[in-house]
């Protein structure tokens, strides 16, 4: 599995914003030597749930 990163940013963010990020694993699979490799999605709100980024990512982890 390749690892990647995708982003998309959909607003500004200012200084003094909360954001808060929800990460979803999309699927995992177990592999040899204790890792696993993963696909998920992300999607960030500011303090007014509105959408600032969005993405998705990929990777093995131990």
């Amino acid at each position: 599995m390749a690892r990647t990163m995708n982003f998309e940013f959909l607003r500004p963010v200012f200084t003094g914003d909360t954001i808060i990020c929800e990460v979803k694993i999309e699927k995992y699979e177990r592999q040899e030597k204790d890792r696993t490799a993963i696909i998920a999605s992300f999607l960030c709100e500011n303090q007014n749930e509105i959408e600032v980024l969005k993405g998705d990512f990929s990777g093995v982890i131990r």
